[in-house]
């Protein structure tokens, strides 16, 4: 069976090509680096170089082996590297950009699922505007971040942009009114309601009219908000519909206090996207983060 010990006293003794200096630079005898090289010709029934007085030179088995020797010093250095990372989950810091109705939604159950497994890692969220999430992972101020919008406005050379999952929208109209659950709007209809929309300059709401026009609909009347909770509250009070993240309304809808609408030939959703600067390396913690991240917020 191979060794390491003598895989690694080949590669210096093929680097100086001399006995004596891969001895001094090993810390072993001369005799011990010569045995180490008969060990491993021996082994793999080839010569690794041919002497010529003091220098030593590479046989073309000898270039072979040393190619494959230098692979596998690497791979083990890189597990080596993979080990002592995972050594490091018990501690550590995770630095995470959300958008608004992620971060404040969406993450919480996420986080706490994820502090259940890894007590001791501290996570460090910063809730702002999908537009500035990309910005901040532009500055690096971000291990990685999540938005749901979407991400052609994102996209940067140094930003990379994956869709790891969809965030599922709803339709919703105040409860004890003229609609009642599981009403469906036809398209014409649609377009006489009064709609609460997002800022038209967010990410949010250009996304939002993108899909509505898809359809045909072209909203006469609109009032704006820039908050998720004054637009369902704006709904409660009977300012009129708004599509609005499944998320954000659960508890509405489950209490009764807002009914859930359709439009024929439209199940609304967005994407959700993870952001994270393509020139980093990221920690253990962090790549542990992200496949958890993926796991929960997968495409349904």
């Amino acid at each position: 069976m191979l060794s390491l010990i003598h895989l690694r006293t080949f590669i210096t003794t093929a680097r100086v090509m001399n006995f004596t200096q891969a001895s001094y630079e090993l810390c072993l005898s001369q005799p011990a680096v010569s045995g180490h090289i008969a060990a491993l010709e021996a082994e793999l029934g080839v010569k690794l170089f041919e002497r010529t007085g003091r220098k030593v030179v590479l046989t073309d088995a000898g270039r072979l082996v040393l190619r494959a020797a230098l692979d596998i010093t690497d791979r083990i250095r890189s597990l080596e590297g993979e080990l002592e990372d995972l050594s490091q989950l018990h501690s550590g810091t995770i630095r995470i950009g959300a958008s608004r109705i992620i971060g404040v939604y969406l993450l919480p159950k996420i986080l706490t699922a994820f502090r259940e497994t890894f007590p001791d890692i501290e996570l460090l969220v910063s809730i702002h505007t999908a537009h500035t999430i990309g910005r901040l992972v532009e500055e690096n101020a971000f291990d990685l971040a999540v938005v749901a919008e979407g991400d052609e406005h994102l996209r940067t050379g140094n930003v990379g942009v994956k869709r790891i999952g969809t965030d599922r929208l709803a339709i919703v109209a105040p409860a004890g009114g003229k609609f009642r659950k599981g009403n469906v709007l036809s398209a014409e209809e649609a377009a006489l309601e009064q709609f609460i929309l997002p800022g038209r300059s967010t990410a949010s709401a250009q996304n939002l009219r993108r899909q509505l026009e898809g359809l045909g609909i072209r909203l006469k009347s609109t009032i704006e908000m820039d908050d998720a909770g004054a637009i369902k509250r704006a709904v409660e009070e009977g300012a009129g519909l708004a599509v609005i993240s499944r998320a954000v309304v659960e508890r509405e809808l489950e209490d009764h206090r807002l009914v859930e609408l359709s439009v024929p030939g439209w199940e609304p959703r967005r994407g959700i996207f993870m952001l994270w600067r393509q020139d980093r390396r990221f920690s253990r913690n962090t790549e542990v983060f992200m496949e958890f991240l993926k796991q929960k917020l997968a495409d349904n």
